[in-house]
């Protein structure tokens, strides 16, 4: 999977785990597919590095994009002081970076959340803490109702919520350490309070927007709908609504009407452009991040409350997201790849410029 241009600075130098060396998510073959059946002559300025493997040349190189596990050093030390190296050296050259390896550390829960307090983003507030007795001081601090979880994932595993003292004492003897401390919004909570009326999906369930920040430009992803307070693709209504037998049920109209209204809300969500542009890219930029996948919450007076930026977001083929015919996720998925084409090769065409 490597070329290489004769033409001056013109590549895109891509840094990756190596085999063995960390988590692998399917973006970047999904997007590379994507890219060769729409612009195979761009598709070919990429390079690719495995880290562990002889270290790359740069010649030739206008931009050096690192897709890695975060936070970074904190998981994947040993892929951190190589990116690092490789940064050094690109940066001497004049090389573009984007998402350097030291702002792939900005992503704990607990840093994020700091960073984005310092800059006074609508985030919603995480401390770290490593004893039973720091935890039930802040929730106490953070306002009672929090989110216990790990500082280092994003997944949705091993995360609890607490309202109750006796909650909190149970969070507090059970988790492990050290933790992050989440402050709790509850926004399904605050649509009931505005009055939603009773089909409101806002007001009937929990929900998560996603985003793709790229620079300074923003497009939607999807708006998930849960039970849950926490929102993942695991535990949304699509994910149930997905399974065969709630297809079977739906054929006899059970519930047709909910599963039309949530369609209807995540693909005018897509459709409608984006509202929140100039708040996600702030936070994206604020972490020193140049692309990432932001989640967050739109609360009724429509303003939102970040959760988290993840720079090493999951986008699977639109032939397998969940409930894929329904959500026109083939052509939602495409758009995006394209969309994100395009910034990349006005960065590497920029730079391509310069050097001439």
């Amino acid at each position: 999977m490597r070329s290489r241009s004769m033409s001056g600075t013109r590549d895109i130098l891509v840094v990756v785990h190596g085999e063995g060396r960390g988590r692998d998510v399917p973006t970047g073959r999904v997007f590379m597919d994507r890219l060769r059946s729409t612009d195979p002559a761009f598709a070919a300025r990429f390079r690719f590095h495995p880290t562990g493997s002889v270290r790359p040349s740069l010649s030739g190189v206008a931009v050096v994009l690192f897709w890695l596990g975060d936070p970074l050093e904190e998981k994947y030390p040993e892929c951190y002081r190589e990116a690092v190296a490789i940064a050094d050296e690109a940066r001497a050259m004049g090389i573009i970076l984007l998402n350097s390896p030291e702002s792939l550390c900005n992503t704990t829960k607990t840093r994020q959340a700091h960073i984005w307090e310092r800059h006074r983003l609508p985030a919603a507030r995480a401390r770290s803490v490593r004893t039973p007795d720091e935890l039930v001081a802040t929730c106490r601090e953070l306002g009672g109702a929090c989110i216990v979880r790990s500082d280092l994932e994003h997944a949705q595993r091993d995360v609890m919520t607490v309202r109750t003292k006796a909650e909190i004492a149970r969070a507090a003897q059970t988790c492990s350490y050290p933790a992050a401390v989440v402050q709790m919004f509850d926004i399904r909570g605050e649509y009931r309070l505005a009055g939603a009326s009773p089909g409101d999906l806002f007001g009937r369930f929990h929900h998560k927007a996603r985003a793709f920040v790229f620079g300074d430009s923003a497009m939607a992803s999807h708006l998930f709908f849960s039970r849950h307070l926490v929102v993942g693709l695991s535990n949304s209504l699509f994910a149930r609504e997905a399974r065969p037998r709630r297809t079977l049920a739906r054929r006899f109209g059970f519930r047709r009407g909910l599963f039309a209204r949530m369609i209807h809300e995540d693909r005018a969500y897509f459709d409608n452009g984006l509202l929140y542009r100039k708040t996600l890219v702030e936070a994206v930029r604020a972490l020193g991040l140049d692309f990432a996948a932001v989640d967050y919450s739109i609360r009724p007076d429509g303003s939102i409350v970040l959760w988290e930026a993840n720079p090493y977001f999951y986008l699977p083929r639109g032939e397998e997201s969940v409930l894929s015919d329904e959500r026109g996720a083939v052509n939602r998925v495409n758009q995006s790849l394209d969309w994100m084409a395009g910034i990349l090769r006005e960065i590497a065409d920029a730079r391509k410029e310069q050097a001439a």
